[in-house]
């Protein structure tokens, strides 16, 4: 059935998502979703966990490969969120759908919070501080000057995917060669962003 949804999401987009086009795609009767899902929201709210468990892996391993250099390392998470939004449109806007999905969903919470420890510990790393694990990230995000440096790399990071999505770059010239606008636009605005960060 989330073999199902995920494809169904990609090809018709939320609308499309319903538990009887899942069970059609899947191969079962309409009724067998039942079994597992009391409605469309749950059965969501699973996909945009497994969304965000994909988004994870592909930021540690940017994370990795980066190393510690701040700049690198922020960069090489802002290139590999806005490269997943991108590649995945539909689960990218479906994850942040707070009207469609269930978030008291427990596989949702953690799925997510492992998402947005990765994006804050490429904020800590400007600040020269410990990275935040998934389980100490809501008391950390909490801290005044660490929650408005989060607030404006997120801004930075989710915003340029956004707006990418939404062909809002267009005059900038992102459809002319999109791969090199990306990467030009995100090593340059992404140096500045981690540069202030750095200055506090």
């Amino acid at each position: 059935m989330l073999l199902a949804a995920e494809a169904l999401l990609a090809e018709s987009g939320v609308q499309g998502t319903t538990l009887r086009a899942c069970a059609r795609r899947a191969g079962v009767s309409h009724a067998a979703p039942k079994h597992h899902f009391n409605d469309v929201t749950e059965l969501l709210s699973e996909v945009a966990a497994r969304s965000f468990d994909k988004l994870t892996d592909r930021l540690a391993s940017a994370r990795i490969r980066a190393g510690v250099e701040p700049d690198r390392r922020y960069i090489a998470v802002a290139r590999t969120y806005v490269l997943f939004a991108r590649e995945f449109p539909a689960h990218f806007r479906l994850m942040f759908r707070s009207d469609l999905l269930r978030r008291d969903n427990e596989a949702l919470v953690a799925a997510a919070a492992k998402t947005f420890s990765e994006m804050t510990n490429s904020i800590t790393v400007q600040r020269g501080e410990a990275d935040v694990t998934p389980e100490e990230l809501i008391e950390r995000i909490t801290q005044p000057d660490l929650a408005g440096d989060i607030f404006i790399g997120w801004s930075h990071i989710h915003g340029f995917a956004q707006l990418l999505l939404e062909g809002q770059l267009d005059i900038f010239g992102a459809t002319e060669n999109t791969d090199e606008f990306i990467e030009n636009a995100l090593a340059t605005s992404g140096t500045r962003i981690a540069k202030l960060l750095r200055s506090g």
